[in-house]
């Protein structure tokens, strides 16, 4: 399984990284500390969180490779993913996850926790 960040995704996520942020690809299903309750709707969303180190628990317990490190995921969220993903951003500056199979969030939220 792979991610990639086009240019445009990069540019907008590396602002905020630091010597040590972890990236978080959280499938929003109301499980770990990053995602909200989860509510009865059949749209997939994700949150892509930059965290540091002691943040990350145990509910990450695998990672995918993009061409910006290791990306951790919740490994049963996988089943929600496709085996090559693209991060972009759209005209109204919304980062859109994509796959093979089409577009799996149009909205992906960045969320900075780092600081917290």
């Amino acid at each position: 399984m792979k991610l990639t960040f086009t240019d445009a995704a990069k540019t907008m996520v590396q602002k905020h990284l630091k010597d040590d942020t972890k990236i978080v690809l959280d499938f929003d299903d109301g499980v770990g500390p990053f995602s909200d309750e989860a509510t009865c709707t059949l749209d997939l969303a994700f949150h892509l969180v930059l965290a540091r180190p002691d943040q990350i628990t145990e509910d990450f317990n695998d990672t995918i490779e993009s061409n910006l490190g290791d990306v951790y995921v919740k490994g049963y969220s996988e089943d929600q993913m496709d085996p090559n993903m693209t991060l972009d951003v759209d005209k109204y500056l919304n980062l859109s996850l994509k796959g093979d199979g089409g577009t799996l969030d149009d909205h992906v939220v960045l969320v900075d926790v780092q600081d917290k």
